[in-house]
């Protein structure tokens, strides 16, 4: 036997293993700074998903939507688990980030998993944050999310968004009253894109009012208001948000959200015209006065009972003077519908059809002209399918007191029980059909707009 040589070959093993060793890490659990989701039904918020307990979860309130969550320290992820609620299978993509949000790549593509526990291997990269992002058919629910690191590294950069989750509103804020941080705005201009945070600073907000279908008071039906110049740096994560691209706003209204009357059966997420400062209600002459106001807006989602919502108005002391109105097909499914659009006028007296194939998802623009003889003029586009239509020149009748518009999303849609779990007695004494009620209270609405201007 030639020892020289088994030597050689035992010292090269070792010094082998020793450098395998040294250059593979063993895998550690990566910590969770915060987490953020697009979508959020009642309590189950996005916190849940990274709180290192099973036995809460986070869940969205809509399909196609994602959790984002942002690590302690930039980390080399190495691979994933998800543990799903339940066994359902959910089609996913995961990102993975490396400043803060600003910039994703994409490192599981449209995976079906598997229910339970879901573990996917990730090459080995450089992230500080992760962005789980459900299919249009997926609604997901997750237990919680645990991710594996090599360890920490240097490659990652702290350029992009302060809040990762591409301006969702963080969990630690009140779902219940959607008070805003109270942060000042500096620019209190338009600025979308990387550095908005506020509704405000992509819409001109300063002559409106917000509507939300929360109440202060789990015990009344009343909906919040937000006048200025609170508006001016209010959002809230669920109902009156930054859109991801920060170049758009979303609105969202629920079946059982607070009402702005015990006299109403829906909810809105609305904003009301207002005058000087922004904290005077709008009051116009309705038959001497030119004033208009142009929306370029997307209808993203409706009720899938009664799926109906208005999407612009014209309102007097007690007349709906003008409405821009969707009504959705019987078998909805609130994401893909394709239904119509009409305007209507004078309490509903007369009806002129804007779009008889408008899809959800379908961007448009709306311009409801009004001229000093009371008469008004809608002018509507779809923008992906180009078409075009107006209304031709319609009186507005029976006016009593001053105008005033609003814009966002008033459904005519609702449930027996309320979200705070009391009877919503005007739309139990409706006596609609059984596929007219929604027996979910959270079944929502909801619009994007990406510009509201008066003139």
């Amino acid at each position: 036997m030639n020892t020289k040589f088994s030597n050689l070959s035992f010292t090269i093993a070792v010094s082998a293993a020793m450098i395998a060793s040294a250059s593979v890490a063993s895998p550690t659990v990566v910590s969770f700074s915060d987490a953020t989701a697009t979508s959020v039904r009642g309590v189950f918020v996005a916190a849940n998903a990274i709180d290192k307990n099973k036995n809460t979860h986070w869940e969205a309130d809509a399909h196609g939507t994602s959790i984002t969550a942002r690590f302690s320290s930039c980390q080399r992820v190495d691979d994933l688990v998800l543990n799903w609620y339940g066994t359902n299978k959910y089609t996913y993509s995961v990102q993975l980030s490396k400043d803060n949000g600003a910039t994703w790549t994409t490192v599981v593509s449209n995976t079906s998993g598997k229910g339970n526990e879901d573990a996917q291997n990730v090459s080995d990269q450089a992230a500080n944050t992760i962005k789980i992002v459900g299919d249009i058919d997926s609604r997901l629910r997750i237990d919680e999310l645990k991710i594996n690191s090599l360890g920490s590294t240097n490659g990652c950069t702290s350029s992009g968004i302060s809040n990762p989750s591409n301006n969702e509103s963080s969990d630690t804020s009140n779902p219940s009253n959607g008070e805003s941080s109270g942060t000042s705005n500096p620019s209190n201009g338009q600025v979308s894109g990387g550095n908005a945070q506020y509704p405000a600073d992509v819409l001109d907000l300063s002559k409106w009012k917000i509507t939300l279908p929360i109440s202060l008071n789990s015990n009344s039906n009343k909906a919040t208001e937000i006048k200025q110049p609170q508006l001016k740096t209010y959002t809230n994560s669920e109902y009156f948000r930054l859109n991801a691209a920060k170049n758009g706003v979303l609105l969202k209204a629920i079946a059982g959200g607070a009402r702005t009357s015990k006299n109403t059966a829906y909810a809105r997420s609305e904003l009301r015209e207002m005058q000087g400062d922004g904290t005077e209600s709008a009051a116009w002459n309705c038959k001497n006065t030119d004033h208009a106001m142009y929306l370029e807006q997307t209808l993203l989602h409706t009720t899938t009972n009664k799926p109906e919502a208005t999407i612009g108005q014209i309102h007097d002391s007690e007349n709906d003077l003008v409405m821009v109105k969707y009504f959705g097909p019987s078998s909805a499914n609130g994401s893909t519908d394709i239904g119509k659009l009409e305007a209507r006028f004078n309490n509903d007296t007369t009806t002129k059809l804007l779009d008889s194939a408008y899809k959800i998802g379908d961007p448009m623009t709306i311009d409801i002209a009004v001229t000093s003889s009371g008469n008004v003029t809608i002018t509507y586009k779809n923008l992906r399918s180009g078409v075009t239509s107006s209304t031709g020149t319609v009186r507005m009748t029976g006016i009593i007191g001053s105008c005033y518009f609003k814009a966002g999303i008033y459904i005519q849609a609702c449930s027996k029980t309320d979200i705070y779990g009391n009877t919503n007695t005007v739309c139990a004494n409706k006596n609609l059909s059984a596929n007219k009620y929604e027996t979910d209270p959270y079944a929502y609405a909801e619009i994007e707009l990406r510009n509201i201007t008066l003139r």
